[in-house]
């Protein structure tokens, strides 16, 4: 692991900016309560280095938020800030030790993602629940929203999805997007690929309802293989990433089993039990399958996975140049940073004060197939957190 910034050169339009590997780990540790706590949680299993790997990613404050998945054992802390001692890069789980207690409801559970609001410090975190890993089948704690302020240490509210919204034995909570109107929260988008289903939750009223379209689907055929490390992998997910544009008008999503793009009026997500069918927006494909992306400014950023690189796609000049909004489709796409051997499946996304992007890179499918070494100090590093300036802002 290691703390000390990499500089590298990519290419962004017809200009270089420079990119950044800002931490690099072999393996996840964390600040543990006390000298003998590490030991203990190894030795009763609530800590197995090689299960830990990093997926969500925020930026506030200057303070690097990160989510480790409880997608198997041994994952001590879900959701974590990074700090450093010592020269090394360490999760301090946050906000407390107590608030990822694992079988305790009220605590953090499985956070894949969250979304933080730069101007309020509200961090809306989404906790997919947790299922008995050891007995498939059972759930120990269901679905749920928390919202949380950083700058108060507190919790605003929690907000328990129905059974009809996010069904325990199917749910999986992806990835989150946050809404204001007026400068107030209204309403989060949550994509939910378990269900193959978006879930809007309202925050005036306190409700959660969903929307399904076949534009949701996983596709079949090619879009189902990701290249990945002079091999393939493959892939039926479907709906999984999610970015709004700034003017709040319109949400886009994607399958990962797909390159495609599309995009819906929020006016209509506001509709509980409308049909959105007519107004889904096929907006073209992507140079690549995409996890996670995000909006800034300007532009919508996102992962191509199969040529381990960033891509933006200029929204504004498309838009601009369209006769109408509703003509408007993915044209201008530019590579924004690209590492063959350093960014092997870069999976989410943020945005910091100063016109950097910030996001991980994870190397899903080695972890999946259990081939990461996490031992050997000569072995390459396994994950990765990067920044490249864009000269955009968040899209809140």
């Amino acid at each position: 692991m290691s703390a000390f910034p990499i500089l590298l050169i990519a290419i962004l339009g017809h200009r270089f900016v420079d990119s950044s590997i800002v931490y690099q780990w072999h393996a996840l540790d964390y600040e543990w309560p006390n000298s003998s706590a590490k030991q203990e949680f190894i030795q009763n299993g609530s800590f197995i280095i090689e299960n830990n790997h990093i997926s969500g990613i925020k930026v506030y404050n200057e303070s690097v938020y990160v989510t480790v998945p409880r997608s198997r054992k041994g994952v001590p802390s879900s959701l974590n800030v990074v700090v450093v001692k010592d020269g090394k890069a360490i999760l301090r789980p946050f906000p407390s030790w107590a608030m990822q207690t694992v079988g305790d409801c009220s605590a953090i559970q499985y956070s894949q993602s969250f979304e933080i609001d730069p101007l309020t410090g509200w961090m809306w975190i989404i906790d997919t629940g947790l299922q008995r890993i050891a007995d498939p089948g059972q759930y120990l704690c269901p679905p749920k929203l928390v919202i949380y302020d950083i700058n108060k240490d507190k919790v605003i509210r929690v907000h328990h999805f129905p059974e009809a919204v996010a069904p325990k034995m199917r749910t999986f909570l992806n990835d989150i997007v946050v809404h204001k109107i007026a400068g107030k929260p209204a309403y989060a988008y949550i994509t939910n690929p378990g269900t193959t289903r978006l879930v809007v939750y309202d925050f005036r009223r306190d409700k959660s309802y969903t929307f399904a379209h076949r534009s949701m689907l996983a596709e079949s055929g090619p879009a189902t293989l990701i290249d990945y490390d002079h091999a393939q992998f493959e892939t039926h997910t479907p709906i999984d990433g999610i970015a709004l544009s700034p003017d709040f008008r319109y949400l886009y999503y994607c399958s990962l089993a797909s390159m495609k793009l599309f995009r819906v009026p929020t006016s209509v997500l506001a509709q509980e039990n409308d049909n959105i069918g007519t107004s889904v927006k096929d907006l073209g494909s992507k140079v690549s399958q995409t996890g996670g992306m995000m909006a800034g400014s300007k532009s919508l950023f996102y992962g191509a996975l199969g040529l381990n690189a960033v891509y933006k796609w200029d929204f504004t000049k498309d838009m601009a140049m369209a006769a109408s909004v509703d003509d408007v489709t993915m044209t201008t796409q530019t590579l924004v940073a690209k590492d063959d051997t350093n960014m092997k499946w870069v999976d989410s996304f943020a945005f910091d004060t100063n016109g950097y992007l910030w996001f991980t890179v994870n190397n899903l499918p080695s972890f999946l197939r259990n081939t990461m070494d996490f031992v050997n100090a000569t072995a390459p590093f396994n994950m990765f957190i990067w920044k490249v300036y864009v000269d955009e802002k968040n899209y809140l």
